[in-house]
């Protein structure tokens, strides 16, 4: 089920500390807000957002409270698409590019179902084919080919890049970010 009715909101650019309350989040202490502003920075302004999670997995109430504040606060529209078998993954994807015509995707766990070796390929695959930049939950996702990963460290966000990737989509990390970023390898 696609959570867009709910979770189809505007916002405007903030930058806050937070963190998503649950084991299987991001690297620890990356908050919605700060992803979604980076994806804005990242990908020269987009404006609509898919996001691939199982809410059936954990506690997602709390994230998922976020992600709609952090919308809000950055101006960005949040297309929520649940997935909760591996069956739904590449459905779940079409309908995020084909309907709300999705200019990023974020996949912001690493769980069972989405972070599976043959949806993490897929994922990665069919976004770059489509290029859709791919936000992910871990490095290990853009060493694959994801194009970005954010970890807290030190306080500060650190960037995780694709080099092969970004410059496949035509992106590239604006150079205040360019001290905080490491570029990773794809295979």
């Amino acid at each position: 089920m696609l959570l867009s009715k709910r979770f189809a909101f505007p916002m405007a650019i903030a930058f806050a500390l937070a963190t998503f309350g649950t084991t299987q989040a991001l690297e620890p202490g990356v908050s919605p807000l700060q992803e979604l502003y980076m994806i804005k920075e990242l990908t020269n302004g987009s404006e609509i957002v898919g996001v691939m999670l199982n809410i059936g997995e954990g506690d997602h109430a709390d994230l998922l409270t976020k992600i709609q504040r952090a919308s809000a606060q950055t101006g960005m529209k949040v297309v929520v698409a649940e997935v909760t078998q591996l069956s739904e993954v590449a459905q779940k994807f079409r309908e995020l590019k084909e309907s709300y015509h999705v200019q990023v995707l974020w996949v912001p766990q690493d769980e069972s179902v989405i972070g599976s070796p043959i949806s993490r390929d897929f994922l990665i695959k069919n976004s770059t084919l489509s290029s859709i930049p791919l936000f992910a939950p871990n490095q290990d996702w853009v060493t694959s080919g994801a194009c970005v990963a954010l970890s807290l460290e030190g306080g500060s966000v650190k960037l995780y890049v694709n080099r092969k990737t970004l410059a496949a989509l035509g992106l590239k990390v604006p150079d205040k970010y360019i001290p905080s970023t490491q570029f990773l390898a794809s295979n």
